[in-house]
């Protein structure tokens, strides 16, 4: 990892569920989407700047309307942003596009209705044109309906990127032969756009459909070819360990073998799904993250492995490729002894997959309603041998509730080689609160994070009037995110009574302190 960032959680998105992770990088600033809030930070020299933190509602100015499902990525052609969600009120997706590069600026927001609920839209990229894909089900809450169809939306790019909020476009379905279509992102030139499918609830092949023609000219989508995979299976619930007091915990919902995340480039292409698989070294089906790479325009399937880990399971992968021709992939994993934790390997050129490298942890199990239902990866076009990647994993609070989210750049190195050293983030701000308790009885020394960071330790002092310390402790390394309270445990003994000062403060990887935030423990 090159740097780390607290990424947002369920306190900063209004608590929604599930977050749906996205992230997108363009020159000199990463941006991530979460259902429902977006957060901007600017790149360059030295760490990530935070920018701002706004709804949803405000960046797709959609007033009081629900919505779900974010996509965000840059097109570095063009240097503009694209991001899309469906509206659940006004059965539609609404498309956003930055009117430069940079992402706290304008945006010009335009909207295409659906026959329905627009369920997970996709957003594929290609030289003069943006494909939308969603499956169109006839309520967004009718639990257990079955689709009629996927669709794709083709628009114009060119009247898009000119400031149309009504650019010249055409569907195609809801074509009841497919589920999930699944535009790729263009990362090289093309004048047509690939798109892909599998079959559910299993599939042996993906489908792979060409659109070619840019409205209001005539537009063509046809499939071009069915190449055979490894079957792909339906995955079962991820375990997680028991909770702190012993009881069982929910299991993950992994969802399906839908296509989850595709993009091409250079003549090839990559998607990835859950899968079911027996990991080696396990004797029981898990949940697996399966990656498929196609050779265009001949449509030969070059690579299909799952990842997996014994006695764990792997689920909603997202992938992207960097300069040196190496497929980072990102993706959740969970067991009955790991807590959910976001993780990244890659696979090398030779076709090897580096060692997992654990980019977050959970404090506690997820305890939340819904995981997922993806995460996101993007590549840098400022430094083509960075990827930037986007993953949740629950509460960052012990016997917590919710979900945070991390973002981080990741690049390969060889074998042997010197890892880049990780830009180190500024200590967040803390505040102590000031508590009453039991002399002799276990106390909970709380305090606030006042501002979002990674992988920062957290300094706890007590100490008597006559600033004799009574107790010390600095916490292991871990995110910390603002309006969250946090706590350490302490355990005073009987002969301990009065006032005391407690006072916090926060230290960087870099060994940067926070100000000190002091208070009263009074213990009666």
């Amino acid at each position: 990892m090159t740097q780390r960032l607290a990424g947002l959680d369920d306190v900063s998105s209004g608590g929604f569920e599930p977050p749906d992770v996205q992230v997108a990088a363009g020159d000199g600033y990463v941006v991530e989407l979460v259902n429902l809030a977006a957060r901007f930070w600017r790149t360059g020299a030295g760490p990530a700047q935070q920018l701002q933190t706004e709804p949803l509602s405000t960046f797709f100015s959609s007033g009081g309307d629900k919505l779900t499902d974010p996509r965000i990525v840059y097109d570095a052609p063009s240097g503009r942003w694209l991001a899309s969600i469906s509206d659940l009120d006004v059965p539609s997706i609404r498309l956003a596009v930055s009117a430069t590069s940079d992402p706290t600026g304008r945006w010009t927001v335009s909207s295409y209705a659906a026959p329905g609920c627009a369920d997970q839209p996709r957003l594929g990229i290609a030289d003069h044109m943006i494909v939308l894909g969603a499956d169109i089900y006839p309520e967004c809450d009718a639990v257990g309906a079955r689709p009629s169809g996927s669709e794709l939306w083709v628009i114009s790019k060119d009247e898009l990127l000119a400031g149309s909020t009504s650019p010249a476009s055409t569907t195609y379905g809801p074509e009841p032969r497919y589920m999930t279509l699944a535009p790729v992102q263009s990362l090289s030139p093309t004048a047509s756009e690939y798109v892909v499918s599998v079959n559910q609830p299993f599939s042996r092949v993906v489908h792979v459909l060409e659109v070619s023609g840019v409205p209001p000219g005539a537009v063509s989508v046809r499939e071009i070819a069915t190449p055979a995979i490894d079957q792909l299976t339906r995955p079962p619930f991820a375990a997680q360990p028991p909770t702190s007091s012993g009881r069982v915990s929910p299991g993950i919902e992994t969802n399906d073998v839908r296509v989850l995340d595709s993009v091409w480039a250079n003549g090839r292409l990559w998607f990835s799904a859950n899968d079911s698989c027996i990991p080696p070294g396990d004797s029981e089906s898990r949940a697996c993250g399966r990656v498929v790479e196609l050779a265009t325009p001949a449509m030969t399937v070059t690579s299909d492995s799952d990842i997996s880990r014994p006695r764990a399971n792997v689920f909603f992968p997202a992938l992207r490729p960097d300069a040196n021709g190496d497929l980072v992939v990102v993706y959740g994993e969970s067991g009955s002894a790991v807590k959910p934790e976001t993780a990244v390997v890659a696979r090398t050129p030779d076709g090897a997959f580096t060692p997992e490298t654990v980019v977050a942890k959970s404090v506690a199990p997820y305890l939340g309603e819904r995981y997922g239902d993806y995460f996101g990866a993007a590549a840098d076009p400022v430094d083509p041998s960075v990827v930037w990647i986007a993953g949740e994993v629950g509460s960052d609070v012990a016997s917590g509730r919710g979900w945070v989210t991390t973002v981080a750049s990741v690049a390969v190195t060889s074998a042997g080689g010197t890892p880049p050293a990780a830009a180190a983030q500024a200590p967040p701000g803390v505040q102590a609160v000031s508590a009453v308790e039991r002399a002799g009885k276990a106390v909970q020394l709380g305090y606030r994070s006042l501002d979002d960071g990674a992988d920062v330790r957290t300094m706890v002092t007590v100490r008597t009037s006559g600033k004799r310390l009574v107790f010390q402790r600095t916490t292991p390394a871990a995110d910390l995110h603002a309006g969250r309270l946090y706590h350490v445990p302490w355990l005073p003994t009987k002969r301990l009574r009065g006032a005391f000062a407690y006072c916090v403060r926060t230290v960087a990887t870099d060994g940067s302190t926070s100000p000190s935030s002091c208070t009263t423990i009074t213990l009666r």
